[in-house]
């Protein structure tokens, strides 16, 4: 197999054991204790990670707004031009500054409940109103959060390390100077972020798409989902574990079998029962043909900590790239952004803030078509949250990739968020 990449080999070799009808020659044994039990740990996220949390011109100078970020209660404020992202929770006695920030300058805020007054970029007390002589001023007080803004987008780093670059953290090609980016609001998802993680690429979910407007009105062919050999698999699936760079994998999801009819087997003698998906219907044999050769070739890619890139979508030109950002162990936030390429600053503004984003990427995509994706998230939830689906989950063939990513994200992210991470007892 040396002409696969090694990465993938390995990552099948753990995997297929635990897939029916998957055959891998010296594949390890399957055993109770799964290969990717870090990503059964990681309910509430990755931590040491960048996160993209809110759209920049979404919090406007004087304004904020609080956000929860892998459990963690965050307040953003913008003052006198400049963002900050502190602890939502006063060290003295726990009082959430959102429910009246008091900022008597632009560089601190003061607790509405007893003066207390923090600065706003590390955290420290900088006096107590009503004990001016107190020895508390200078000390550590609350958490404050490194925040960066590229291309509209507001990113966060939640964990205990010194940040590494936020290149590291999205997907390649975001930071290219001539990539504009479009930014749609995020909103929320309920359903655990890792199920939005596995939905982004899972090759089986290309059925529901076919009740996607976009997908009818624009005749691009759905499937009943894609079952590729494992030849095919290891052929197609780059991983990358790039030292000074971000860890993902690219996949080239056009390559599998465009099928629109399918057959029900009768039982008893009965005869078996046609299927055909609603963009064929009433399409003679030729045009079935004919609207599987319309797919242009589509590569689909996976990023820690938790982004996906698909290009081209929905239209050749057009990158979709999308987040499944963890807000507790019941929702994320479903953050999307669309990329094309630009020659100058005028056309990136129309594409960032014109009709031009508009119209070739958030109608279709974000208004539309990835409205399905986070239907499918929230009910499947219930069966991972509460009836034990991470082990009760009964997996086929094409599932074999999402196991292959469990395994990979588990190893190579920088850290699992716990409980104990969201409680605000941070070193004082």
């Amino acid at each position: 197999m040396g002409k696969f990449n090694e990465i993938a080999v390995d990552l099948m070799k753990r995997t297929a054991a635990y897939v029916p009808d998957f055959e891998f020659e010296g594949a390890d044994p399957a055993s109770a204790e799964k290969p990717w039990q870090a990503w059964l740990r990681a309910e509430l996220g990755f931590r040491n990670h960048w996160y993209p949390t809110e759209a920049s011109r979404n919090i406007k100078d004087g304004q904020h707004k609080a956000i929860k970020l892998l459990g963690e209660d965050i307040l953003y404020l913008r003052r006198a031009g400049r963002l900050y992202a502190i602890e939502d929770r006063c060290s003295h006695r726990g009082t959430r500054f959102s429910q009246r920030p008091v900022c008597y300058t632009d560089d601190t805020i003061t607790c509405w409940h007893h003066a207390f007054t923090f600065n706003l970029d590390d955290g420290r007390i900088r006096c107590l109103l009503n004990d001016p002589e107190s020895s508390l001023a200078g000390r550590k007080g609350i958490k404050s959060y490194p925040v960066r803004e590229e291309k509209g987008v507001i990113f966060t780093f939640v964990g205990d390390m010194n940040p590494p670059p936020l290149e590291h953290d999205v997907p390649p090609g975001f930071f290219d100077e001539d990539m504009a980016i479009c930014v749609a609001d995020p909103y929320l998802v309920k359903a655990n972020w890792r199920l939005g993680s596995e939905g982004g690429y899972d090759p089986g979910h290309h059925y529901i798409h076919n009740w996607s407007k976009f997908s009818i009105n624009s005749r691009i062919p759905m499937t009943f989902g894609w079952v590729s050999k494992k030849e095919a698999v290891l052929e197609t699936s780059i991983y990358e574990l790039m030292e000074n760079g971000p860890k993902g994998f690219t996949r080239l999801a056009a390559e599998t079998n465009m099928s629109m009819t399918a057959k029900i087997p009768g039982r008893n003698g009965e005869a078996a029962t046609d299927v055909i998906l609603p963009i064929a219907k009433g399409q003679s044999p030729r045009e079935i043909e004919l609207l599987g050769q319309h797919a242009f070739t589509t590569e689909v890619g996976e990023w820690l900590p938790c982004g996906l890139k698909v290009n081209p979508w929905p239209f050749p030109g057009v990158v979709h790239n999308e987040y499944y950002v963890p807000r507790d162990a019941n929702s994320h936030y479903y953050f999307q952004c669309g990329w094309r390429r630009v020659e100058n600053e005028e056309q990136a503004q129309e594409w960032a803030e014109g009709d031009l984003g508009q119209v070739r990427w958030k109608v279709p995509v974000v208004d539309d078509f990835t409205v399905q994706d986070a239907e499918a998230r929230e009910y499947i939830h219930e069966f991972y949250a509460s009836e034990d689906g991470w082990n009760q989950e009964q997996t086929a063939r094409f599932d074999i990739e999402l196991l292959m990513w469990r395994v990979f994200a588990g190893e190579h992210c920088r850290g699992i968020q716990e409980e104990r991470h969201t409680k605000g007892h941070f070193k004082r």
